[in-house]
């Protein structure tokens, strides 16, 4: 069954090796977004450096750039619509009520995938179980960085993938109490600063106690199992057995979900980074900007004095800077006294080449000029283009953003499906009314769309303002005036005994309606006027 040992040792060995290569670029990537350009070990032609004692100035560039991107996807509360599927499988209302509460407590593990998907080649989450009292709480979204997710990157897409898994650190307490097996842990180690080997051992702490658990899925294989090269036996698989987490056919499902702005076009699992398109031009301009810097504490005043013509008390007169002062010197011509230093004003082509490295940044960046707040002499029509590119570029990454919320909600309904079979039925509020909560009612064939503020009061604001503008059309393509009160109650949350109405014989509409005390919102009523009936009722 799965894989043999040495099968596990060959994947992880070559995940290893293929970020290791790229462990100084992304460190990179991270320092410019974090303004840590100059950081020690990272300083470039000196400056930065303590030998020569040189000023580096640290610019936003890098964090501005991604922060603009996540300004333009930013979700305030990102939420599922549902649409039944071809078999009818799951109870849609349900579905749609508990997984947007779950998104609702994920909007910050959705920025935070965002900005390392901008920062890094890519970025992915994991539902992660945990001991909660709250049956809906028991498993949470967490945002991973790429070097944490094994991929199979000769899949030609993500759901064609051989086996995918996770690498992570687990305490040692925890491992023991979770495996009942000898471990021999470690101090955890970072991706970004690595520890030496001899340093691995652990203090006097236990909270230094870790060990390195890899979490491995064959999907085609209906395989799971942990690796721990800690494990204090020649056999390093700690647990295998099938995958616990089931869609509505049946077929298995791993808790991680990819999130991709930029791929490689021949490699499809192999991301591309934002921050790398433009770091050449953030490399430059924290240069030029040091350089400045250095050069302008350089232009400080500093004066020539001729030797002998001031004794001491009479330099330090000069010195103190005393308004009204008056030194007496012995000499008759006083132009050769003292004469300001020259300086060597700043080369004009710097501050060319500047600009023309902040054009570049610009170019590099899918966003127009007046976006970021930049003035241009660009025409009306030449600004309507850059917004309907910036626009459609934008809307690109959104729908993928999209895409991973969407395929995020699908496997949380699989995964809580799970847990739910092993639990007393659960009762969540639907529209007011109590309903029961089943494993099948997750686990339905659904379409699911991304819908930004769907179960918000904002959304519901807009729902209500468009049912009143559609009441008009509504009338004209037959539907009952009876049936459109109704709904407008319900919508508005009106009381109820506004459609409690004496229907005379032989009448079935709302215009033959009789009422024993007419109102002017029964009036507009009983006219069949829908446009009467939009200044009776309360606005959004």
């Amino acid at each position: 069954m799965g894989y043999k040992q040495k099968d596990i040792e060959l994947i992880l060995d070559n995940h290893d090796r293929y970020w290791e290569k790229q462990r100084s670029d992304l460190r990179r990537f991270k320092n410019v977004y974090e303004c840590r350009f100059w950081q020690q070990g990272y300083s470039i032609g000196g400056y930065g450096t303590a030998e020569n004692n040189m000023i580096s100035i640290q610019t936003a560039e890098g964090y501005g750039y991604v922060e603009s991107y996540i300004a333009s996807l930013f979700s305030k509360n990102p939420a599922i619509v549902l649409k039944k599927g071809i078999r009818n499988m799951g109870n849609r209302e349900k579905s749609k009520a508990v997984v947007n509460n779950f998104l609702l407590r994920a909007r910050q593990a959705i920025e935070n995938a965002a900005r390392m998907a901008l920062i890094y080649p890519m970025a992915f989450f994991k539902l992660v179980p945990q001991d909660d009292v709250q049956l809906y709480d028991r498993i949470i979204p967490v945002a991973v960085a790429p070097w944490e997710i094994i991929v199979d990157r000769d899949a030609p897409s993500w759901d064609r993938q051989r086996y995918m898994g996770h690498k992570y650190w687990m305490p040692l307490d925890e491992a023991k109490s979770k495996w009942s097996a000898k471990f021999e842990g470690e101090r955890k180690d970072d991706f970004f600063d690595p520890i030496a080997g001899e340093d691995n051992s652990v203090g006097g702490s236990t909270l230094d106690d870790h060990v390195l658990i890899f979490e491995l899925y064959s999907i085609d294989d209906d395989y799971l199992c942990f690796y721990c090269p800690h494990l204090q036996r020649e056999n390093k698989i700690l647990e295998q057995g099938y995958v616990p987490f089931r869609d509505a056919s049946g077929k298995p499902v791993a808790p991680i979900v990819p999130l991709y702005f930029n791929r490689i076009p021949s490699k499809p699992m192999d991301g591309y980074s934002a921050v790398r398109r433009v770091y050449d031009q953030l490399f430059e301009i924290n240069i030029i900007r040091s350089f400045q810097a250095n050069a302008v504490r350089k232009a400080s005043r500093q004066y020539i004095v001729k030797s002998g013509v001031f004794d001491e008390e009479s330099m330090a007169q000069v010195t103190s800077g005393i308004d009204g002062l008056f030194v007496e010197v012995a000499e008759d011509n006083l132009d050769g006294i003292i004469r300001a230093f020259p300086h060597n004003p700043m080369p004009p082509e710097l501050s060319k080449y500047y600009q023309d490295v902040k054009g570049d940044l610009d170019t590099g960046s899918i966003l127009a000029p007046f976006t970021r707040g930049t003035a241009t002499k660009a025409t009306a029509s030449e600004i309507a283009a850059l917004a309907a590119y910036s626009a459609s570029e934008i809307g690109r990454l959104a729908r993928e953003r999209d895409y991973a919320i969407e395929l995020l909600a699908k496997i949380y309904l699989c995964c809580l499906a799970t847990f739910i079979e092993e639990e007393v039925p659960s009762i969540i509020n639907l529209e007011g009314s109590a309903e029961i909560v089943k494993a099948d009612d997750l686990r339905g064939d659904f379409e699911f769309f991304a819908s930004d503020q769907s179960s918000t009061p904002m959304s519901e604001s807009i729902a209500k303002r468009q049912l009143l503008e559609n009441i008009p059309t509504l009338t004209a393509l037959g539907v009952p005036p009876d049936k459109l009160l109704k709904e407008v109650v319900r919508v508005l949350n009106l009381p109820e005994d506004f459609v409690e109405v004496i229907l005379e014989e032989g009448k079935g509409r709302l215009s033959g309606i009789q009422m024993e005390t007419e109102t002017p919102l029964q009036s507009a009523v009983m006219g069949a006027s829908p446009e009467k009936i939009a200044p009776f009722l309360p606005t959004g």
